[in-house]
């Protein structure tokens, strides 16, 4: 399973970069440190950042030129409501480089389902970009997403686990309202409850409304480590 999803890579890329339109890809590296209080307070910090290096647009051959696109830097409070509703709000900071550098707050629901063999997460957020001499911009966000252990029917220390999500943005700028789909699918592994690994691949479109479309493919790595005392 993991070999074919590697070999999926550069089949995808491909095929995105062999069509007419304006597409990017590169590698998207984040990590996440997390802490629970005892009145469960949970403390979130993040670090991701995106770096192109192959580009094309429109009507144009694709170029081998790397590019830092951004570094994203999140902060989020939240609680658990019971055992499977949580809320959580949050700021982040962009940046891009010179007047690009936004900031953003963000709020957020989220609801988890555990099903047999598998947990299923549904995420409704919000989110409010200011960035210097230019309109703020507002967003409502949906994701799904699917956590499925690759050994039983639970994810015990030291298995493999697949997680994939697809998550739907709504934005409105300046008068002007766009649409963009984020997917995503990754292959981790749980080596105990303070630390997780995943790697996968992240495909992002947008400018649906613009008359053309923009696609991204990244290929992601993350780490998460949780400082909470374990029982």
């Amino acid at each position: 399973m993991r070999v074919l999803f590697l070999l999926l890579i550069p089949f995808i890329a491909g095929q995105l970069f062999a069509q007419n339109h304006s597409a990017f890809s590169g590698l998207f590296p984040e990590a996440q440190v997390s802490y629970t209080t005892q009145n469960k307070l949970k403390f979130t910090g993040k670090i991701e950042s995106q770096h192109v290096l192959l580009s094309k647009e429109e009507a144009t051959d694709a170029q081998l030129k790397y590019m830092h696109d951004r570094t994203d830097f999140q902060f989020f409070i939240g609680t658990r409501i019971n055992p499977f509703i949580s809320i959580a709000g949050g700021y982040q900071y962009r940046w891009e480089g010179g007047a690009s550098n936004s900031h953003r707050s963000i709020q957020q629901i989220s609801f988890l389902q555990k099903k047999a063999g598998f947990r299923m997460a549904h995420r409704l957020r919000t989110d409010q970009k200011f960035t210097p001499a230019e309109p703020g911009e507002y967003r409502i966000r949906y994701r799904i997403g699917f956590e499925i252990p690759m050994q039983g029917k639970s994810l015990d220390p030291g298995e493999f686990y697949m997680v994939s999500s697809d998550e739907a943005i709504f934005s409105y700028e300046g008068g002007d309202f766009g649409i963009e789909n984020r997917l995503a699918f990754s292959v981790g592994k749980f080596f105990n409850r303070k630390h997780k690994a995943e790697f996968g691949i992240d495909y992002r479109t947008d400018d649906f409304l613009d008359g053309g479309s923009r696609h991204r493919i990244w290929a992601k790595a993350g780490w998460y480590v949780s400082l909470s005392k374990t029982k």
